[in-house]
């Protein structure tokens, strides 16, 4: 009687082991990602917070569970209660994962051509900002703003791949800051602006704080560093049905830079890991403080990193093949808008596409967070010619330029970006690809640049001598996603769906070309 007590008593001492185990948030999801072979490794990766063991991954097929192991935190302690874990995933059966008595079932992953895509992009919350500001509360985070509705929306859609174009975190990535009296010395508050290369689609307030000096959210004594509750927020808590719907591509925005919420990305999504093999592990931004200064005792004037290399990180394209398809993926967070500002990296990059794309003409997306031609007012982005219209992104434009001097591959057969806070289409009249720019998961919207007819607003505007060709422009300003379907010969089809599922807009990467005046989508 008394071993069977005992026997009792241990029982239920390792069922309140893993209750107190069990994380107050917890998720877990599929990225896809490239192996140092050159082939498409599916991950998975967990989220869990106060929780310091790492879950286990069993398969729906049985045999014995997988153990997942943690990534590195950022230092700094603004990650110290959120552990991320991850290992490789199974192809061709589904999995879940397990953290104390939680649970989260995962998708099977084919490696083969999707017929489903889900497109979304600029996702977060601006919150309670002086300009503009947007609010982030309401009845449970599905009903919060945009992203939390379109998550669900898309969530019930049976995707095979999801890919976001860039910008997870808005609340926590504040243009500028201003730095205590404590930390520099000064007799005064020090306000600056936080390093970016352009944000040129907000039409009230054109900045380029790129600057003499490179001033960031991280750097030491900083009022505002990256922290995991506004990661929490913007999106792991709304995109919590549609994270574990489908693998997952993650493009990163200008706003997980490392003066930004670099930290956050590189543990929480950024697909650099050891699972991918040698010369593939775990990224991290480099120190955001120069390693001279004092607190307390800043120099004056204030300069740092003056004279030296700004302490950014550009991360290296990647390549995911999925049957009849190949996504690119770019990283142009650190691409100016406006100027060339960091042009040979990005030749260097787009030269190492371009001898992917000669060696295999799979039918390919190329996927960046900016867009590489993007319309917007005269007055926000590079010239083009005598138009009326400005145009970004200058950086891109000319590292494809100098490397495509005959323009992309025609097994190109689309650009996707976002950046831009709303819907925007492009047709060309030459063999340039369409260009889709889907900035609408849920950051607060834009004007359509170019504006459309007033007599019909559904009409294609015609922007000559975009990128040495003529185009055809539509645009909408609404929250919405766009599902893609892939055609094994390279073409594809797509719908833009609202909030509601209504649809906005339908594509055809078939309907550009000489002389039809068309776009490559048409408003509904």
């Amino acid at each position: 009687m008394r071993i069977l007590c005992i026997a009792v008593l241990l029982m239920f001492a390792s069922a309140d082991a893993a209750r107190a185990q069990a994380p107050a948030f917890f998720t877990a999801f599929v990225l896809l990602g490239e192996g140092s072979d050159g082939a498409t490794v599916p991950m998975v990766r967990s989220v869990a917070e106060r929780m310091t063991a790492c879950p286990v991954l069993r398969s729906s097929h049985g045999g014995p569970p997988v153990p997942m192991t943690p990534r590195t935190r950022p230092e700094g302690g603004q990650f110290d209660r959120v552990t991320v874990c991850e290992a490789r995933y199974p192809v061709g059966e589904a999995a879940s994962v397990f953290a104390g008595d939680r649970r989260i079932d995962l998708p099977a992953v084919s490696l083969g051509t999707p017929r489903r895509v889900v497109l979304v992009g600029d996702s977060g919350c601006k919150g309670d900002t002086p300009h503009k500001p947007q609010s982030c509360t309401g009845d449970g985070f599905a009903k919060v703003w945009p992203f939390g509705m379109l998550s669900d929306e898309e969530a019930g859609k049976r995707p095979d791949l999801i890919v976001h174009v860039g910008d997870y975190n808005y609340r926590g990535t504040d243009r500028g800051l201003s730095f205590p009296t404590r930390v520099t010395g000064y007799a005064e508050p020090y306000k600056a602006s936080v390093y970016d290369t352009g944000d040129l689609d907000d039409e009230d307030v054109p900045e380029l704080p790129i600057g003499a000096a490179y001033w960031s959210q991280n750097m030491r004594g900083s009022p505002n560093p990256d922290r995991w509750t506004n990661w929490r927020d913007d999106f792991f808590l709304p995109g919590a049905r549609l994270l574990p719907a489908a693998p997952w591509l993650f493009a990163r925005g200008n706003h997980e830079l490392c003066s930004r919420a670099g930290p956050g990305w590189f543990y929480l999504l950024d697909v650099g890991s050891s699972l991918l093999g040698p010369g593939r592990g775990q990224r991290s931004c480099p120190p955001q403080t120069p390693a001279d200064w004092r607190d307390g005792a800043w120099p004056s004037p204030p300069m740092p990193f003056a004279g030296q290399k700004f302490p950014t990180v550009l991360t290296p394209p990647f390549r995911v093949k999925l049957g009849t398809l190949v996504l690119v993926m770019v990283d142009s967070a650190n691409a100016a808008d406006a100027v060339l500002y960091n042009l040979e990296p990005y030749i260097l990059q787009y030269r190492q596409i371009a001898g992917w794309l000669a060696a295999d003409h799979t039918p390919t997306w190329l996927v960046t967070h900016r867009p590489i031609w993007g319309v917007v007012k005269r007055d926000k982005g590079g010239p083009i010619g005598l138009t009326p219209y400005g145009f970004i992104n200058e950086t891109q434009r000319e590292a494809l330029r100098r490397v495509f001097p005959d323009g992309l591959p025609n097994h190109v057969k689309v650009a996707i970006a976002g950046h831009m806070h709303r819907f925007q289409a492009i047709g060309f009249e030459t063999r340039q690809p369409p260009h889709l720019a889907v900035g609408t998961g849920g950051m607060e919207l834009s004007h359509v640049q170019p504006p459309p007819a007033p007599d019909d607003p559904r009409k294609p505007v015609r922007v000559k001598e975009l990128d040495k060709a003529d185009a055809w422009v539509v645009g909408l300003r609404d929250f919405a996603a766009m599902i893609m379907l892939p055609v094994d010969d390279g073409t594809w089809t797509s719908t833009l769906h609202g909030m509601a599922g209504e649809i906005l807009a339908v594509c055809d990467s078939r309907w550009p070309g000489q002389g039809r005046q068309r776009s490559v989508c048409e408003l509904r």
